[in-house]
């Protein structure tokens, strides 16, 4: 039997109200960084969660941008050294949350993000106290050891990784996604969707990380229509907030695949917002893989009680997709063959190393050109 070794928060509360909790978890004396995502901040339970870390906060600082570029994270990473600050709390979705969680890591550094990003400089180990409170039911990142980033001038994306970099206090608390809007929720949610069933095919699952998977499946094909068609249903918003952790949870175990692999340079080129990406891609990907893994596609269908074979699954993907208005293309961001390159470049991450078959150059390829 092979060695398993999982990493996971330190600690992960979840449930509708938690986190007013938060306060509770910071270590005595600590002076506190918070990053906020705009929308969030002007919420009435952000801005009462704010109020109650004011005693222990230095500074806020708002305005993360999607795919978070590296000057972005320098700014925070200058305002907690200029700060001498001792932990760092994220309040957001998952850009937030990885902007902040690299600013942690490096704070008590020396160098730039750049420095790590591009390798030239190593995380020697733990940074500072990190807390994270999701806003997004949909991109895991506060479950997992790393983060995404995005360098403006070369529109490379990847992670900045280290064993450390998991989260001192995951909470996960429903109320705070309530106000997510519509089209966000519904691409946060095939996100989550995407990541379940990837980390459930991974040549790294164990029996623990596919129940978790299985479960977040099951879960968001049950609730994320309704969370999109009705905010304000807490109970299909909670099923959601689970599913985002139970995936999280999952995929930080295994990796994902290449739907993720390809999603992340067609983002980071073409604009994509990246849940989007990743549930335009999946049915190719899905129909690529399914020589190799159908049966695990036939298992997963059937513990999320969808079905008992592997197009029950696709069927599936494709009209969840189809209900939450998802394009079959990329032509609205005006795709173009000249493309190609830079994906298939760019798109030999750790993801890809993960996805149960093989793709060559030439199998991208013709999965690009299905989406001209």
């Amino acid at each position: 039997m092979s060695c398993q070794t999982y990493t996971f928060p330190h600690k992960t509360i979840f449930g509708s109200g938690t986190a007013q909790t938060l306060i509770q978890e910071i270590p005595a004396g600590m002076r506190l960084l918070t990053v906020a995502g705009k929308t969030i901040a002007n919420t009435p339970s952000a801005r009462s969660l704010l109020e109650n870390l004011a005693p222990f906060t230095a500074a806020n600082y708002t305005g993360v941008p999607a795919e978070p570029p590296l000057n972005c994270v320098d700014e925070i990473i200058g305002l907690g050294r200029s700060l001498n600050i001792g932990g760092v709390v994220a309040i957001g979705g998952g850009s937030v949350i990885d902007a902040a969680k690299a600013a942690a890591a490096l704070i008590p550094l020396e160098g730039s993000v750049a420095d790590y990003f591009s390798g030239n400089r190593a995380i020697p180990g733990k940074g500072l106290f990190f807390a994270a409170l999701p806003s997004t039911a949909g991109t895991g990142a506060e479950s997992t050891n790393n983060a995404v980033l995005t360098d403006p001038e070369t529109k490379i994306k990847k992670s900045l990784r280290h064993p450390s970099m998991v989260a001192d206090v995951a909470i996960v608390d429903p109320e705070l996604t309530l106000t997510c809007p519509p089209a966000l929720t519904a691409a946060s949610g095939l996100d989550a969707f995407v990541q379940a069933f990837e980390s459930f095919t991974s040549p790294r699952a164990s029996a623990l990380t596919r129940s978790l998977s299985a479960e977040a499946v099951r879960k968001i094909t049950a609730s994320l229509e309704t969370a999109c068609l009705h905010p304000d249903d807490l109970r299909s918003r909670s099923e959601m907030a689970e599913a985002s952790m139970l995936s999280g949870l999952a995929f930080a175990q295994t990796g994902l695949g290449a739907v993720h692999g390809i999603a992340h340079p067609v983002g980071s080129l073409l604009g994509v917002p990246h849940g989007l990406a990743c549930a335009i891609l999946m049915k190719p990907v899905i129909e690529f893989n399914i020589p190799i893994c159908g049966a695990l596609y036939a298992e997963l269908a059937d513990r999320a009680c969808l079905g008992t074979d592997a197009h029950s699954f696709l069927r599936t993907a494709e009209k969840l997709a189809r209900k939450l208005n998802v394009p079959d293309n990329l032509r609205a961001w005006n795709f173009r063959r000249d493309h190609f390159e830079f994906i298939i470049r760019n798109c030999r991450s750790a993801s890809m190393k993960q996805n149960p078959r093989e793709m060559s150059d030439a199998d991208i390829t013709a999965i690009l050109e299905g989406l001209l």
